[in-house]
């Protein structure tokens, strides 16, 4: 596993733990009240706070791990990668936006919106983080499968690239 792909694995982990814990814990109950307001973004301030405490360490420890990892440059199998993750992270971005827009002609409240253009971002950074880490898996398996040679003599260029083309 390279070093970039650990790193979106730490943060997919660490998206999941700290959301998972924020929208549970979030106080539903008076969240269209002004104290609801308060409270989801006061809430916000750890969620942060531990998301940048749990990155930091995660990058630190994977870098002290594989030194001669870190400074590698992209290639453009990476390139493509975060290329196709952030555009499949784009649409559910642009649909949570354009949700977002509707309900506050609908009348919702504050809190509720910032819930939803929370939720919105996490969603799209998800997504955006699990169609990298598919991608570099897919890749492997489709990188082992030409280097070991397997009916090496009988694809053109076209084929042993085709699985770049998601």
């Amino acid at each position: 596993m390279s070093f970039r792909e650990k790193i979106h694995w730490a943060t997919l982990l660490t998206m999941f733990l700290a959301f998972g814990w924020f929208f549970p814990v979030c106080p539903w109950r008076f969240v269209g009240s002004p104290a609801g307001v308060m409270a989801t973004a006061g809430m916000l301030v750890p969620v942060i706070i531990a998301i940048i405490a749990a990155m930091t360490i995660a990058t630190a420890f994977l870098a002290i791990r594989s030194p001669r990892e870190v400074d590698a440059r992209e290639d453009e199998r990476d390139r493509g990668f975060h290329m196709r993750g952030t555009h499949l992270g784009y649409y559910p971005l642009v649909v949570g936006i354009w949700i977002n827009i509707l309900l506050i002609f609908w009348g919702i409240g504050q809190a509720a919106q910032l819930n939803l253009m929370i939720a919105t971002l996490v969603v799209a950074e998800v997504v955006r983080i699990g169609a990298q880490l598919y991608l570099y898996r897919r890749g492997y398996c489709a990188m082992a499968y030409l280097i070991a040679g397997a009916g090496d003599h009988q694809m053109n260029f076209r084929e042993k690239t085709a699985w770049l083309n998601v």
